[in-house]
């Protein structure tokens, strides 16, 4: 900071969290914090506050396969879009949730053969393009890895091994799904996703990631799942943060594939233990460079679908407001949000426009925000360099009047003036 010219350092006075249209808990971090949809009977429920508190939705179940194409040919997206329009209309993140898993498909692609798997499977993959072109970021594979002859998630109910290129111990179906996945979505972030791969299934995960990448896959991110962040066996302790930091750090190490953490959630009755391992967890997963992202799985208690660890026959206890009262874990997370990535609103003239052209590239997702010559902070927006944040800038209609603006880098700190003319 000491190397700043005198405007800069006036310009980092005024550095503060915000987005274009809501103030969420980490719009001030250099990645995301978001939730999911309320798991209920009703799909396409999103609590009224959502965006007071999470700046990135992924769908739980509206948008698999299973309840899109219950007829084979046949596409009901209205749940689905549900979520993905409250993801554009309110400048969210959105996470597609998913193209291949062995949970959640529709009865009659178990009578497929082989061949009818494989085309089924491209139709799926061309309706979802054609609904979606634009899709930020898309869990393309979810829950395939292997233990044995026994497979975690239920791919051998459906033909979709055989049909896209078979598994000889290499996961060649994973690497085909990947490959179909970038021909359609070019700029998109494409995530393998499996679930807790912090304290048993680590291993497996990693090299599956590791396979798929050395046969050419293009996979941009490890989407590492955070249920059951008790310690195994004791119900009472949560998981530690070393554990966690060397989980994480083994991940990235050994695929060099940044991580984002798809589901987290703490399914306890007790209040104080569930704080505790908030206080243990989410600091770990917000400062550590490689994690991209952190989704929780659900913040309204009684509306998620975990059972209490310390209390079985209580249901939906991971959330974090009950009553429509925060519980301590939900208190301490607007503490240390606030205390560590603050928030200062942005008044009723952002300049939204900045945003239009934003698009997402593997691995080199960053923020940028937006300073007039007075140091005021006109609005933050995401680009895959700083070379095009600029363009974008100068290409924007929201800049008025003429002048010079100053753009920074939330990632690296750079800071850079650019002169736009009208």
């Amino acid at each position: 900071m000491n190397k700043l010219t005198v405007t800069a350092k006036i310009l980092a006075l005024t550095i503060a969290a915000s987005t274009f249209a809501f103030a969420a808990l980490a719009d001030g971090a250099p990645k995301f914090l978001g939730n999911t949809t309320s798991y209920e009977a009703t799909l396409g429920v999103i609590p009224e506050d959502f965006d007071t508190y999470w700046n990135q939705i992924t769908p739980q179940m509206e948008c698999t396969r299973g309840e899109v194409e219950k007829v084979r040919g046949e596409y009901d997206w209205s749940v689905c879009d549900i979520v993905y329009n409250w993801a554009k209309e309110h400048k969210a993140l959105f996470m597609f949730r998913t193209l291949l898993w062995g949970g959640h498909n529709p009865a009659w692609l178990a009578g497929l053969d082989s061949a009818e798997t494989r085309q089924s499977v491209i139709d799926w993959f061309d309706a979802v393009a054609k609904r979606y072109p634009d899709l930020e970021m898309i869990e393309v594979v979810t829950e395939a890895v292997r233990n044995g002859q026994s497979y975690h998630s239920g791919f051998p109910n459906y033909k979709f091994i055989e049909a896209l290129g078979g598994d000889t111990g290499n996961y060649e179906f994973v690497v085909t799904a990947f490959k179909m996945a970038r021909e359609r979505w070019p700029r998109a972030i494409l995530i393998y996703n499996d679930y807790n791969t912090i304290q048993w299934n680590k291993d497996l995960a990693i090299d599956l990631v590791k396979k798929i990448k050395a046969q050419g896959a293009p996979v941009d991110g490890f989407g590492m799942q955070f249920h059951d962040m008790l310690r195994q066996g004791s119900g009472t302790f949560c998981v530690h943060s070393f554990e966690i930091e060397s989980a994480l750090r083994d991940a990235y190490e050994q695929t060099g594939v940044p991580i984002y953490v798809t589901q987290y959630d703490i399914g306890v009755y007790k209040d104080s233990l569930q704080k505790a391992c908030y206080q243990e967890h989410i600091p770990v997963l917000m400062e550590t460079d490689y994690v991209k992202g952190v989704t929780l799985w659900g913040y309204i208690y009684g509306k998620t679908w975990v059972t209490c660890a310390d209390s079985p026959t209580k249901i939906g206890c991971s959330g974090i407001i009950k009553d429509g009262i925060d519980r301590p874990a939900m208190t301490w997370l607007k503490e240390y949000f606030a205390e560590n990535y603050p928030y200062t609103p942005l008044g009723p003239e952002e300049p939204s426009a900045v945003a239009q052209n934003l698009y997402f590239s593997p691995n080199t997702l960053q923020k940028f925000e937006v300073f007039n010559a007075r140091g005021v902070r006109l609005g933050v927006f995401t680009a895959h360099s700083f070379e095009s944040a600029v363009q974008m800038l100068k290409n924007s209609n929201a800049l008025n009047p003429s002048g010079v603006y100053y753009l920074r880098s939330r990632s690296t700190g750079k800071m850079q003036a650019v002169r736009i003319s009208k």
